[in-house]
């Protein structure tokens, strides 16, 4: 395996999260069409779209647990393959049934929190976070391109983009296979599975942990006020400034732009300058601001500016938060701790788009971007109780 000594193995990772995103991006924007072409209404579109999520719950932990155990490149693969069939069903599904079975499915993998302990595996706390950020701005890339290529290929049928999805995680399986290194202390003791956790032993132990446990609540708070946005914020565009889908989409292309600017090229200085316990009380200041002047200030060069805001709140969280949890676990419970943070943000991501529709009938546009600028300000006082108990903790180990 001559090739992997070539290559620096944290790119490759970085590049495998990047096209495995690409390929769940492609379909992301046709599930629901596609699903209509079987007759499936709006809430069996609703439960198409959860069960993802549902399944992300469940699996995260499960295969972040067995990648302490097994290695990551091994149940990495393993996740690969189970994206592959997915999306095999997905283009060739000819009922809704199907259809579900295949986000069910895909569901199952987790290749993000896998990649985010393999981070951890081959770096350091002062360099941990900058390696963190790159796999943030890989996701944000992905999300990005992965969309323009399936709306771009649906013009010939929605099944194409599944087919390019299935190209690319079949090509990802193999770039992995022959170019990614075990790393080497999982290569040194692949099997010593009586000092690991098992899987319930796992979750229970991460959200014990001190400071873990709010960790993981800021993460769900944050995550759910974030996944409002594809949402109410088509709501309030169309409402406030007569926005095609298209000028729509630019905001959403917008919003990763400044994410992977964040995550990708400031977050290290911005660790270096203030570190992970400050930037997660800075994170939900911005994003609350943010979130809260969207209808209030009704002027275009204020809304991207807010969206801006929200965007880079957002960037830093989600890299400041796996680092921060990557770096109170044990190097051989890496997967597990970030296996359960990947699952708090699926599960997260579930009621917030039902909630955030629900309150714009119930209280109109402006309703949900409070609410959310309010679970915000509250996910910052459970920030700045973490971060004093850090400062504390410190203090008393001096």
């Amino acid at each position: 395996m001559k090739e992997t000594r070539n290559l620096d193995p944290i790119l490759v990772i970085i590049f495998t999260v990047f096209i495995d995103i690409i390929g769940y991006g492609i379909i992301i924007p046709l599930i629901a069409k596609y699903a209509q072409t079987f007759q499936a209404g709006p809430f069996s579109i609703g439960v198409l779209i959860a069960s993802f999520a549902i399944m992300q719950f469940f699996f995260s932990p499960l295969l972040g647990n067995a990648s302490d155990k097994f290695g990551r490149k091994t149940i990495l693969l393993l996740s690969l393959i189970i994206s592959f069939i997915g999306f095999t069903i997905y283009s060739f599904a000819n009922s809704f049934l199907l259809l579900l079975l295949s986000r069910i499915i895909a569901g199952m993998a987790t290749e993000r929190a896998i990649a985010q302990a393999y981070i951890a595996d081959l770096t350091d706390n002062k360099t941990r976070t900058k390696q963190m950020g790159k796999i943030g701005a890989a996701v944000g890339a992905g999300f990005i391109i992965g969309p323009a290529l399936g709306g771009a290929l649906s013009v010939f049928g929605l099944t194409v983009p599944g087919y390019l999805s299935m190209a690319l995680t079949a090509l990802n399986i193999l770039f992995v296979l022959f170019f990614l290194p075990e790393p080497r202390q999982n290569q040194k003791n692949p099997k010593q599975d009586a000092k690991k956790l098992s899987y319930t032993q796992g979750i229970l132990d991460t959200i014990k942990k001190p400071l873990i446990g709010p960790i993981l609540l800021i993460l769900f708070i944050i995550t759910f006020a974030f996944s409002t946005i594809p949402v109410i914020l088509p709501l309030l565009s169309f409402d406030f400034y007569n926005f095609t889908t298209f000028d729509l989409s630019l905001i959403f292309i917008y919003i990763g732009i400044v994410q992977i600017v964040i995550q990708g090229f400031l977050i290290d200085r911005l660790t270096k300058k203030l570190g992970e316990e400050k930037l997660i009380i800075i994170g939900p200041l911005i994003m609350a601001i943010g979130i809260l002047f969207i209808p209030i200030i009704k002027n275009l060069l204020f809304f991207y500016f807010n969206n801006a805001l929200l965007a880079a709140g957002f960037g830093i969280m989600n890299t400041a938060i796996p680092s921060l949890i990557s770096k109170k676990a044990k190097l051989d419970q890496q997967g597990i701790y970030l296996g359960v943070a990947s699952s708090v943000a699926s599960i997260a991501n579930i009621p917030g788009p039902l909630l955030g529709g629900l309150l714009v009938d119930l209280g109109g546009i402006a309703t949900p971007f409070l609410i959310s600028s309010i679970l915000l300000l509250l996910s910052l006082v459970i920030s700045c109780k973490v971060f004093s108990q850090c400062v504390l903790k410190k203090r008393n180990s001096h």
